[in-house]
């Protein structure tokens, strides 16, 4: 079942005469982790503004549950969360004292926003923690509770935006096990530029740049689809890696990905020929190496092929 479709949605800020969303074509399945990936300014967040009611698009449509877009129906609003990039919460107050009084604002009895804030305390892993002031949480914590909170109105579709990017690697691993827990009870629209956060966690992944979408498909599905096995070489030294990548450019062997410090990406067009030739060159002109590898493609290589080149275009 299809929980979003949005057709040919469109967004033109003011006279601007560049779209920042254009013509956006995507389903969302339902009980599904969805990642909307795509470099900072691509479009993510004017997606997810018009999909919540927070904006209106100036063209095309959308459809959330089965029911059409309109940013002033009640209706819709109640079938959808929504956890912004940086959340606000009253940090004086503890953080059950919180759900409850998100409960009573969607006009649950005292025994329902009750049981309620307990069952997402305890899927946020902070029942130990309910009495504790808000002020008092570490930035993970923040991020699980206000995921929490925007589950206490039972919505059909969560939003998240960016809902990792300003944490810690622990609390980031904390958050996206939240996150990938919760298909089972709703479907979650994750919008974010951290290629890693989507493989760890989400089903499907659309990728858009300059407002338009560049592929949407299956995580595995696509990894496999662009890029399925990368060569993976790690040099003594930054500058054996820089002649190294500097002599593949000059007779263009293979496309490389990635580079960083000592390290190289490079996706063969043969698996087994180019390995050879690379392999060939290394011992031919005394590069030192420490490791050379071929390793399975992960969604940084496929966002490289598909937008690196084209980000100044």
């Amino acid at each position: 079942m299809t929980m979003i479709k949005c057709v040919n949605l469109t967004k033109i800020y003011g006279k601007e005469s560049v779209a920042a969303l254009d013509n956006l074509n995507i389903e969302v399945n339902k009980n599904s982790v969805y990642g909307f990936l795509g470099p900072n300014g691509a479009g993510k967040t004017t997606t997810v503004k018009i999909l919540t009611g927070l904006m209106r698009q100036t063209s095309g449509e959308f459809f959330i549950a089965g029911l059409p877009n309109n940013i002033n129906s009640a209706e819709l609003r109640k079938k959808i969360g929504y956890l912004g990039q940086e959340p606000r919460m009253y940090s004086g107050m503890k953080a059950k004292n919180l759900l409850m009084f998100v409960g009573e604002l969607f006009g649950q009895s005292v025994l329902q926003r009750g049981k309620k804030a307990d069952e997402l305390l305890e899927m946020a892993g902070l029942s130990k923690v309910s009495g504790k002031k808000i002020s008092e949480f570490s930035g993970g914590m923040l991020q699980r509770l206000g995921i929490a909170q925007a589950l206490m109105g039972n919505p059909e579709v969560l939003f998240l935006d960016e809902p990792t990017s300003a944490l810690d690697p622990i609390g980031r691993k904390e958050v996206l096990e939240f996150i990938y827990n919760l298909k089972a009870t709703c479907t979650v629209f994750m919008s974010t530029h951290i290629l890693s956060d989507v493989e760890r966690v989400c089903d499907t992944v659309a990728i858009i740049n300059k407002g338009k979408l560049v592929v949407q498909e299956k995580t595995e599905v696509l990894k496999k689809s662009y890029s399925d096995k990368i060569i993976e070489i790690d040099f003594s030294g930054n500058q054996q890696a820089e002649a190294f990548e500097e002599k593949i450019r000059s007779v263009n062997t293979c496309e490389i990905l990635s580079s960083s410090q000592n390290k190289l990406r490079i996706h063969p067009e043969n698996i087994e020929k180019d390995k050879a030739g690379l392999l060939k060159i290394i011992t031919s002109s005394g590069f030192e190496i420490e490791k050379f590898e071929v390793v399975t493609a992960n969604l940084e290589d496929v966002f490289v092929k598909l937008i690196g080149g084209k980000q100044d275009e």
